[in-house]
């Protein structure tokens, strides 16, 4: 008996042996063996890579690492990141909330344009009907940009939303002063759209031109003639450049 335990202890050496041989080298055994000796010599010591991620998860969402996290400095940048997250907050698609189809009066009706302006954060949203014996639109419509920048991407998105909503027979409005930085326009066929900076909206001041009428208006006094001064106020658009 004791003479079998011996040979059992032997033969458990040397399979331990063998184990340890196909981990080193895994080109003298079977690859089952290979997994098995790896397993067993050392079952808790498996390295993995720290940065890692599963195709599962990595196809879903974005990894956070050291490289590509935010850096921020301050509390107060963090709470500058919320303010502006709700502010301006983010939509799931370009066009949500906006009415893609033609309006009944023109490819815009003031409301859905009223709305879409809302929705794009302009500012101080300003409407006056237009006397129907001028023959000019239906509607002058003045708001004021943020920025620069915020000037430009209005005037171009309301022309983007034109191109949904309009006809193949409707004209595409141009943009009026695009080398401007204070001052867009689009004629949209039943109303004219004007885009100020804050700045220069004050100065030409078409608010007063439009809702009192040329009489009582500063600018327009030495003018006796009203349908004139519709005629020509393409013209008088045209002479707005950007303020020193």
């Amino acid at each position: 008996m004791f003479k079998n335990i011996v040979a059992t202890i032997g033969n458990i050496k040397k399979s331990t042996g063998l184990i340890k041989c196909c981990a080193l080298d895994p080109r003298r055994y079977h690859p089952r063996l290979l997994h098995l000796g790896f397993f067993v010599e050392s079952p808790r010591n498996i390295s993995k890579d720290k940065s890692w991620t599963s195709p599962a998860i990595s196809s879903k969402y974005e990894v956070i690492t050291e490289k590509n996290s935010p850096i921020i400095e301050h509390t107060a940048d963090e709470m500058k990141y919320e303010v502006v997250e709700e502010k301006y907050p983010i939509l799931s698609d370009e066009y949500d909330g906006i009415n893609l189809e033609r309006g009944k009066h023109g490819v815009f009706d003031i409301e859905d344009l009223v709305d879409l302006l809302q929705r794009e954060n302009s500012k101080n949203i300003f409407v006056a009907t237009v006397p129907k014996d001028i023959n000019f639109v239906e509607y002058i419509c003045v708001v004021s940009g943020r920025s620069k920048r915020h000037i430009r991407a209005l005037a171009e998105f309301v022309r983007k939303v034109y191109k949904k909503k309009c006809y193949k027979t409707d004209q595409l409005p141009r943009i009026e002063g695009k080398d401007s930085d204070e001052w867009m326009a689009l004629d949209l066929g039943n109303i004219a759209l004007h885009i100020f900076s804050d700045k220069a909206r004050e100065v030409y001041d078409l608010e007063t031109l439009w809702a009192v009428g040329p009489e009582y208006d500063e600018k327009m006094t030495q003018k006796s003639d009203v349908v004139d001064i519709f005629e020509n106020y393409s013209a008088y658009l045209k002479d707005l450049k950007p303020l020193g």
